[in-house]
C-alpha cells in the first residue's frame, strides 16, 4: 500500500508542471483579452498559488528550510550561478528611466522578491527532488528545464512581446541547466534563489509583462 502511494505521488508530481502551465496559459488568455498585460496580475496569482500548492502538497516532511541549508562548497558552480544572475542587470542599467511610476518600482520588487523562490522551491526543488528517484540525472535536469524554458512564452508571453524572444528561451535554457547543477552540487537552493532574484531583477519583469520593455531585437 505504501508502495502504492508513493508511486501515485510520484506520476501527480510528474503531471504537476503540465497542470500548472495549463492554468497559467488559459488565465494568461482569459485576462489578455480584458486587461492585456496587466494579466500578469492574476497569472502571477494563480502561477504562485498553483506551485505553492504543489510545494505544501509534495514536500512530505521537510520543512522549507531544508532547501535553504547551508550549502556544500562549489565554488566553481556557485560562482558560474552568481554570474549568470548577473547577466541581464545590463537591460536594467540602460532602461531604469523607463520605471516612471512609483507602483511600477513596487511591483517590481515585489515580483522579484517571491517569484524566484516560489519557482525554485517547486521546478529545482519538488519536481527535480522527486524525478531523480525514478530517472537518470541528466534526464531529471533535462525535463525540469525545458518545461521551465516553455512555461514563460506559454503563461507570460500570452501578453509578453519579450517572454517570446528566441534570446530568452536560449537564457532561461541554459539558467534552467546551471540552476539545477548548482543545486546538485551544493545541495541547497541558497544560490539559486539569489541568482534567481538577480535575473528578475535585471530583466525588468513587469516591465516586460506590460510591453514597456520590449528586447531591441524584436
Amino acid at each position: 500500500m505504501r508502495i502504492q502511494t508513493r508511486d501515485k505521488a510520484f506520476w501527480s508530481v510528474l503531471a504537476s508542471p503540465f497542470v500548472i502551465i495549463g492554468l497559467g496559459f488559459l488565465t494568461a488568455t482569459a485576462f489578455n483579452a480584458l486587461i492585456e498585460g496587466w494579466a500578469w496580475v492574476p497569472l502571477a496569482i494563480v502561477y504562485w498559488s498553483s506551485m505553492g500548492y504543489c510545494i505544501w502538497r509534495f514536500k512530505g516532511d521537510k520543512p522549507l528550510a531544508h532547501w535553504l541549508k547551508k550549502s556544500r562548497k562549489a565554488p566553481v558552480w556557485i560562482t558560474i550561478t552568481l554570474l549568470l544572475g548577473m547577466f541581464p542587470l545590463t537591460i536594467l542599467v540602460m532602461n531604469y528611466h523607463l520605471f516612471d511610476s512609483v507602483w511600477l518600482v513596487v511591483f517590481w520588487l515585489l515580483f522579484a522578491l517571491i517569484n524566484p523562490l516560489l519557482e525554485e522551491y517547486y521546478w529545482r526543488g519538488i519536481l527535480l527532488d522527486r524525478l531523480l528517484l525514478k530517472f537518470p540525472q541528466w534526464a531529471a535536469v533535462l525535463f525540469t528545464t525545458i518545461l521551465f524554458m516553455i512555461s514563460h512564452p506559454l503563461m507570460w508571453g500570452v501578453f509578453s512581446a519579450a517572454n517570446r524572444s528566441y534570446h530568452l528561451y536560449i537564457f532561461l535554457f541554459v539558467a534552467g541547466i546551471v540552476w539545477a547543477i548548482t543545486y546538485l552540487k551544493t545541495k541547497s537552493l541558497r544560490y539559486v534563489v539569489l541568482s534567481h532574484f538577480i535575473v528578475d531583477i535585471g530583466n525588468l519583469t513587469v516591465l516586460t509583462f506590460l510591453n514597456i520593455y520590449v528586447p531591441p531585437a524584436m
